[in-house]
């Protein structure tokens, strides 16, 4: 499966309640993230990339370390409390794809090793579309969850 980033919507509450147990965590978010009709923050293997755009274009947004760590043995979870997401959201919606486009640099990509190093593969460019298609999913579900004043469990799978 490779390495893939996502993030699940949760109450405050909820997110108290497993803020402390990774396997708590890891049940929750299996359990909202199979949900068909839940918001869907899952942006597959494009995370990296992502990021990579991100901080060429001075975003101050750190896809996997800005939330709290939740301890755990297995996957990487991350709480994100509503001010975290306000704040991230704030930023992506500052930060139109229009604007990190101009930096997908994909000889600079395989060079840093941006995952998942399929960056010089299609002198098309569909890996911008696949970057373009993912950071609308990441944008529209921070900024959707900062709406509802809820909070967000994120999943570093590996």
């Amino acid at each position: 499966m490779g390495m893939t980033l996502g993030y699940v919507e949760v109450t405050p509450q909820q997110l108290a309640d497993v803020a402390h147990d990774g396997e708590k965590a890891e049940e929750l978010y299996d359990e909202i993230s199979a949900d068909e009709t839940a918001l869907d923050g899952f942006v597959e293997k494009a995370w990296d990339g992502i990021q990579y755009l991100l901080d060429a274009a001075g975003v101050n947004v750190e896809l996997r370390m800005d939330g709290e760590p939740i301890d755990y043995d297995g996957d990487e979870f991350t709480g994100f409390n509503p001010d975290m997401v306000r704040g991230i959201a704030r930023s992506l919606n500052d930060a139109p794809f229009e604007r990190l486009a101009p930096h997908y640099n994909p000889i600079d990509m395989m060079e840093r090793q941006i995952y998942p190093r399929c960056w010089d593969d299609d002198p098309d460019q569909s890996e911008l579309e696949y970057l373009r298609w993912n950071y609308a999913t990441l944008r529209t579900f921070f900024d959707t969850v900062a709406r509802n004043g809820n909070a967000a469990i994120g999943c570093f799978s590996f």
